[in-house]
């Protein structure tokens, strides 16, 4: 049994004509957000062994001000791939990346991380409608090996905020 926390980014500073959209830095509120995460999963006593990150700044501020306020050591891994990444994509990635840890941290967008959540519990649902900025999605994953990460092979534990 593996578990995965899905992680959408917090919440960023808006869209300004002329700029790229991967530099876009989190707001005040965004901080706040990622802190207050971190702070929950630090409460809840879960320690990710790895962190994976979309390369988009926000992503990055994100899994790093969540990191720090969880009191968690595990650096973040930043992968290109994840930035606007569909489901399959980030399955793939998992399967190359979660070698040797039990819970592994993702940290990316939407539509993606509820694509993912969906597609991993075969839930019925949209949860992209649950799945604003900073919505943890924790999913317990039936498998031995991260290799065998495949759509349905997981269950869906908690959705915070719920």
């Amino acid at each position: 049994m593996k578990s995965l926390l899905l992680l959408r980014h917090a919440q960023a500073l808006a869209i300004v004509a002329g700029t790229n959209d991967k530099t876009r830095a989190l707001s005040d509120h965004g901080v706040a957000q990622a802190r207050t995460v971190g702070t929950g999963l630090r409460q809840a006593g879960w320690k990710a062994e790895r962190i994976l990150s979309s390369s988009a700044l926000r992503a990055q501020q994100t899994a790093e001000t969540a990191r720090a306020a969880a009191g968690w050591k595990t650096s973040v891994t930043v992968r290109e791939q994840l930035y606007n990444a569909d489901a399959m994509t980030m399955i793939d990635l998992l399967r190359a990346d979660g070698a040797g840890v039990e819970c592994l941290l993702l940290v990316a967008h939407a539509p993606g991380i509820p694509a993912l959540a969906s597609a991993l519990t075969t839930h019925r649902g949209d949860l992209s409608v649950l799945c604003e900025p900073a919505t943890l999605i924790e999913v317990l994953l039936d498998i031995d090996s991260w290799a065998d990460i495949a759509p349905g092979c997981a269950s869906l534990r908690r959705v915070l905020p719920s």
